[in-house]
């Protein structure tokens, strides 16, 4: 059996990808820790960065000639968060809106409970900060 041992990267297709790195790193406070070019078979450039903050990488990919994928759904990310509240007024004095004027309760969403507030990245990616209570 295979042994999995974590999640490696996420990857988030992007439309400009300055524009999203600029997003992630001020915002969100992820740290951009390698880009590279793939050449792809058509003679196409694929430009990805893979940006960190605490263990989650996503991989910000930027196609020569991006189009919607049709393949494959993942609705949101959602972000493991201690403090919800002081993180949405950190993130709002950035300039984020979230979806509602305060945290949801979901009560039982796990054993004891979580809170989520949903907001989008700049291509409209549905991210999520989560706090979940102690078991």
């Amino acid at each position: 059996m295979a042994k999995m041992e974590g999640l490696a990267h996420i990857g988030v297709f992007i439309s400009d990808l300055e524009r999203s790195k600029k997003f992630y790193e001020d915002v969100l406070d992820f740290e951009t820790i390698y880009e590279c070019g793939i050449e792809e078979k058509d003679g196409t450039t694929t430009n990805v960065a893979f940006v960190k903050n605490g263990n989650l990488v996503l991989e910000l990919v930027r196609t020569a000639n991006p189009q919607k994928r049709q393949d494959g759904w993942v609705d949101h990310i959602a972000l493991a968060v201690e403090d919800i509240e002081s993180i949405q007024k950190m993130l709002e004095n950035r300039g984020i809106e979230f979806e509602t004027d305060a945290p949801v309760l979901g009560a039982n969403v796990f054993p004891n409970g979580a809170k989520w507030l949903t907001f989008r990245g700049p291509d409209g990616e549905h991210l999520e900060v989560n706090e979940v209570f102690p078991y």
